[in-house]
């Protein structure tokens, strides 16, 4: 903050960078913005835009004029210094990002060491650019394995904690994404985090407590998500829940809280996510894990199917809204995913007296229902859930993909 705001900012921060290894990482210079009011949001916003269109101008002329037989590496910058807001960095990760941060403060500390005994200097623009594009470096880059299918997305996954969720929120880490993990319980969602960032290191995911039902801490969740991760590329709505009973018998209680958690909660989660998603201006993709009962509903599952129909049409109308922003939207519709939280002792219980099956024959009742004869599992929803985040579908939005076996009631029409 201080260096940022120091009125020698803009010119010593353009001098370059503090050692020939230090460009690889934060190239040659770092973005400043001189910012006239960093509390007028849309007034910074553009400012950034257009300081960063500039920077990237002068690079092409950097490049330009020290050109070899070389192609041209990533001309984006890597710090970005304000007044009154200091400094953030850029990278194709989380790791990469906070490799530049590292290293430009202490190239802070140089630069004003330097200024402060006689003044601050650095290599020859040739010797920069020799730095920057060393064939020895630029060899080891394409030795790099080539990028996941979701390598550089942010993702932000509901009811993680367990289940569909905790299976899409594993599978789409292994994909290279970095996922925020929200349900309702704050030690849940920071455990399943923890073992992701175990297994794929550190920062790869972070754990939000998230009540869906409450607008606060929605609000709270994804802004939680921009400061852990810088932005938003993919959402994946799953919370949810699965209240029981004849409609004649619900109590009012059970009916709303359905609704709140299953048509309102995705309401809640996908607002949030538009107005990123659209001021971005990047486009995204939000699935809904919606459920077999929108088209084929059953007895003793009213609150929760008329939720899940309201949520269905909810995906829809939002694909309609935002397609001219390219922001993608599409269903996924599983049947009995036993790993499922919403899969209660209790509510196999009741089910099984509901259809008259002994409670050990459950199960497999359910999975001889369907036209493959096949057990549906939560990684098999995580599998349609990563064909519809990523580029694979980039052409899909409004779709129902059903998870079900195969289930002819269940056709979507």
């Amino acid at each position: 903050m201080e260096f940022a705001g120091s009125e020698a900012a803009a010119r010593v921060s353009q001098i370059g960078a503090a050692t020939p290894d230090h460009i690889l990482s934060t190239k040659t210079v770092p973005l400043f913005v001189p910012a006239t009011n960093s509390d007028d949001i849309p007034l910074l916003s553009q400012e950034i835009r257009d300081a960063a269109q500039a920077w990237r101008e002068r690079y092409f002329a950097y490049f330009e004029r020290n050109r070899t037989d070389q192609p041209m590496l990533d001309p984006t910058p890597r710090v970005i210094l304000i007044p009154g807001l200091g400094m953030w960095t850029t990278g194709k990760d989380l790791k990469a990002a906070q490799i530049p941060a590292d290293i430009y403060r202490h190239t802070i500390q140089i630069i004003g060491n330097a200024e402060a005994v006689s003044g601050y200097k650095t290599l020859s623009e040739p010797d920069a650019f020799s730095a920057e594009y060393w064939g020895l470096e630029l060899y080891k880059l394409t030795l790099a394995p080539p990028e996941k299918e979701l390598a550089r997305r942010t993702v932000l996954v509901t009811g993680a904690a367990n289940g569909i969720g905790r299976a899409i929120a594993e599978r789409f880490a292994d994909e290279g994404a970095h996922v925020a993990i929200c349900d309702i319980d704050a030690g849940d969602c920071h455990a399943v985090a923890e073992a992701i960032n175990k297994k794929h290191g550190a920062g790869r995911a972070v754990g939000i407590a998230m009540d869906v039902t409450q607008e606060a801490a929605v609000r709270r969740g994804f802004a939680a998500l921009a400061l852990a991760f810088g932005g938003l590329d993919i959402v994946v709505s799953n919370a949810g829940i699965a209240p029981t009973g004849r409609v004649e018998d619900l109590a009012l209680e059970t009916w709303e809280r359905s609704f709140a958690v299953n048509a309102t909660g995705h309401f809640l989660v996908a607002r949030e996510a538009v107005k990123i998603l659209r001021a971005q201006g990047m486009g995204g993709s939000i699935v809904f894990n919606v459920t077999k009962n929108v088209f084929a509903p059953g007895a003793d599952f009213g609150a929760y199917s008329c939720a899940k129909a309201a949520e269905a049409q909810l995906a829809r109308i939002l694909a309609i809204e935002n397609g001219a922003y390219g922001i993608r939207v599409n269903m996924l519709n599983p049947d009995a995913i036993f790993e499922a939280g919403l899969w209660t002792p209790e509510l196999k219980a009741e089910r099984a007296r509901a259809k008259g099956i002994p409670l050990e024959k459950f199960e497999e009742s359910i999975q001889q229902s369907n036209l493959l004869k096949a057990k549906v599992t939560a990684m098999d929803v995580a599998e349609a859930a990563l064909f519809f985040a990523s580029e694979r579908s980039a052409k899909t939005t409004g779709a129902v993909l059903p998870i079900d076996g195969g289930l002819r009631e269940a056709f979507p029409r």
